[in-house]
């Protein structure tokens, strides 16, 4: 027995139209989410600790300060080296003369009034406002350290801030997308159910339940990869909308890097979200008896 594939409807175009919105949805999120989470750690990779060394150290007992701070384990290592960078007070008042166009020593006198610095990146897992306060306790009990500074303050209102704003944004995602899943699963059934009676004649002419429903479970499939692409292009048309007007916001919309992933998460989801609602609505018809058809 041949089958014959229904005609392309306007259950067919409700049901893109409803896929792209949830491809649409996941996109937006997923780049707010990433964006907003790149854009912490990127703040979290420049909060450094500084440390200004007394000026009675000679350049011998700064070196041997700079092998003590490069011990600590608190310091972040990139590749085999540990983050620690000095800067003279001379490149200090240098680089304050370029930026201000004026001369320290017409205020100040002769005397350079800049300190030593030595920057200290510090490792991933001590970025909190208690080890930055712990580790700052024990760098000014270090000989010759004048002073320590850090955001203190800002640290952990800042991360504690982006937190929340992801854990909100993984709410909306969820809340949104399970909207949209239920008028989802509404048109897919409303689609299965107006053909209702051909799969009760088939499967009482005796085909197999594998057979009845891999032609809908593959144009669901359809749909979701076509519904998913169109989701993720309409995603990207309007985040490149939004950096022509606000170029600031390109790294919040917009992330070469992750086209790739945000592609596939389009269309992997709104394709899986389909085949599973087209699924589990064959199964109620599957299972129903023919006398309760209507």
């Amino acid at each position: 027995m041949k089958y014959s594939k229904a005609k392309p409807s306007s259950t067919n175009v409700l049901l893109i139209f409803s896929i792209s919105s949830l491809a649409f949805i996941i996109c937006v999120f997923f780049q707010l989410f990433v964006g907003i989470k790149s854009w912490g750690d990127d703040i979290k990779s420049q909060m450094k600790m500084y440390v200004y060394m007394e000026d009675s150290l000679s350049s011998q007992q700064l070196i041997e300060s700079y092998k003590m701070l490069a011990k600590k384990p608190f310091i972040q290592t990139l590749g085999v080296k540990k983050d620690v960078s000095f800067v003279s007070k001379d490149k200090i008042a240098s680089d304050f003369l370029k930026s201000n166009h004026e001369n320290y020593q017409d205020l100040l006198g002769e005397d350079n009034p800049f300190k030593n610095l030595f920057i200290l990146s510090i490792a991933e897992e001590y970025k909190s406002g208690k080890s930055f306060e712990k580790i700052a306790s024990e760098l000014k009990n270090f000989p010759g350290v004048y002073e320590v500074t850090y955001p203190n303050t800002f640290l952990d209102s800042f991360l504690s801030k982006i937190k929340h704003v992801g854990w909100i944004i993984l709410v909306f995602i969820i809340i949104l997308s399970g909207f949209v899943y239920l008028q989802l699963s509404n048109y897919i059934r409303l689609n299965i159910h107006s053909n209702r009676v051909l799969i009760k004649t088939m499967q009482l002419l005796g085909s197999t339940n594998a057979f009845i429903r891999k032609p809908y479970l593959l144009n669901s499939l359809l749909l979701g990869l076509l519904g998913g692409g169109l989701g993720y292009l309409v995603s990207n048309g309007v985040f490149y909308y939004f950096i022509q007007n606000l170029p600031e916001t390109g790294f919040l919309f917009f992330d070469v890097s992750n086209q790739l992933k945000l592609f596939l998460l389009a269309v992997l989801s709104s394709s899986l979200f389909s085949v599973i609602s087209t699924y589990f609505s064959l199964n109620r018809y599957l299972k129903i008896q023919h006398t309760n058809l209507f």
